[in-house]
């Protein structure tokens, strides 16, 4: 009875030890200081053609330090390592928000971040009220990019991995368990001239270490790894967010390609006032500090005064008060002249001819701006929010665990993995240039089995 006891209580110690062991490693690159858990999602900052930047919500969250209620400290904000003079402070749950209670940043914070085209990186610092010495971080990237830049989506879990449970388990001992190609299809499709956005279900606590993982993963034996992207996660931490995962994953992925959208399209925000409930999607941390512009107001700071204002007059009521400069920075307003309305109605008629010429688009696509254009993903879920965003069904690909690569709107097209769409992908994709416009023509018609000319497309 006791050499029982004995060795039950033997197993329990190893169980134990093995479990320590793998949480240190869990939580191994969301910081370097603790290992409770901390992170933030990458940020995207859109430059509009009269100057005005608007971005997407700051998610960051400070690791679990100790009982100590930090609650109104000061997290300083630093921009390739260059401190910007902009700050925000921790709520009771050591989540950053901005005095007013938003995630989102106001133009004149974006302007003094002095943001490089492209990635950028981002870091949440924070001192220790009672001990200078103390620093505590979380990193991310922060992008800059412009308003007619086109995107795809990719999943992370069983997209760029194998299966959800093993590729992530495999990334966590050290070596690759990622489908065939997949690298350099991703790749080929930057270089076609669109962003790349990885959106998955993981922890905000995981996005350091998921960040690591796409960086490095594809480079043995001389690949190609992954290029520039990124990275939208939940604003969980792990627990919560594997029941995201598994209960409303086309949910919190809708809400946050919605957000994307938003900012990339500033006349479709929605006017949020202090009396208006705001439905919380699980995974999703959307504002609840309320803007106080009318929906009148609204159509003017986007598409201008009306031909019977007076120029003077319409100025006056457009810039009246700092705090509605403030309120009117924080939804990303515009202070629209002909020239800005000019330019985009070029834009979406260039988009109109994308989606003649090109089938990017599709029909009934509920974005006009046709912002996203392809999406990877393994499960129905993914394939619902790529379609709520306007992603076309001949654009929104399902890829299974045997690597078989499905359009969802193409009966029987089935594409023998990553390697067996790359040959695909310059017809599927054309290329853009600096402004987001194709540029490919045709040239006979080539022997692709989706009768198509891509092996005679000329750049």
């Amino acid at each position: 009875g006791h050499r029982n006891s004995g060795a039950a209580l033997t197993m329990k110690a190893v169980a134990k030890r093995v479990a320590q062991s793998a949480g240190s490693a869990l939580w191994a690159g969301t910081t370097g200081l603790t290992d409770t858990g901390g992170g933030a999602t990458d940020v995207i900052v859109v430059r509009h053609s009269n100057g005005r930047l608007v971005s997407t919500s700051f998610h960051a969250q400070l690791p679990k330090l100790s009982k100590q209620d930090f609650m109104g400290t000061r997290v300083s904000l630093f921009v390739n390592n260059i401190p910007t003079g902009v700050s925000m402070v921790l709520d009771r749950e050591l989540i950053c928000c901005f005095d007013d209670g938003s995630y989102r940043a106001s133009h004149a914070d974006l302007e003094s971040m002095n943001l490089r085209s492209g990635k950028n990186t981002i870091r949440y610092e924070m001192i220790h009220p009672c001990n200078n010495d103390r620093r505590y971080t979380v990193r991310a990237n922060i992008h800059l990019w412009n308003v007619w830049d086109k995107i795809t989506v990719v999943d992370i879990d069983g997209t760029v991995t194998k299966t959800d449970v093993a590729g992530f388990g495999a990334e966590k001992l050290g070596y690759e368990y990622i489908h065939s190609g997949v690298c350099e299809a991703v790749t080929e499709i930057s270089r076609q001239g669109y962003r790349i956005l990885f959106l998955t279900s993981r922890a905000i606590t995981l996005a350091q270490s998921t960040r690591e993982f796409l960086c490095t993963i594809g480079q043995s034996n001389g690949g190609t790894g992954m290029p520039e992207f990124c990275l939208i996660t939940t604003t969980e931490r792990f627990l919560p967010s594997l029941v995201v995962g598994v209960r409303s994953a086309d949910k919190f992925k809708t809400v946050a390609l919605q957000e994307i959208l938003r900012i990339f399209n500033p006349e479709m925000q929605s006017i949020k006032r202090a009396d208006d409930v705001v439905e919380q999607i699980p995974g999703w941390r959307l504002d609840t500090a309320p803007v106080l512009v009318g929906a009148e107001k609204w159509d003017k700071l986007w598409h201008g005064p009306s031909e019977t204002e007076d120029d003077e007059a319409s100025n006056a009521s457009t810039h009246a008060g700092s705090d509605s400069d403030k309120d009117k920075d924080r939804l990303g307003g515009l202070d629209a002249e002909d020239s800005d309305v000019a330019q985009r109605n070029t834009l979406k008629r260039d988009a109109d001819s994308f989606s003649s010429s090109s089938g990017v688009m599709g029909s009934g696509s509920k974005d006009p701006s046709g912002t996203f254009v392809c999406g990877f993903g393994n499960r129905l879920t993914d394939t619902a929010a790529y379609n709520a965003v306007g992603i076309p069904p001949e654009r929104n690909f399902l890829i299974d665990q045997s690597s078989q690569i499905r359009m969802t709107g193409v009966y029987n097209q089935v594409f023998d993995g990553y390697t067996g769409l790359l040959p695909h992908i310059r017809r599927l994709l054309p290329a853009l240039n600096s402004r987001g416009e194709p540029l490919y023509r045709k040239k006979g018609r080539g022997t692709c089995p989706l009768d198509c000319d891509c092996d005679e497309v000329v750049l």
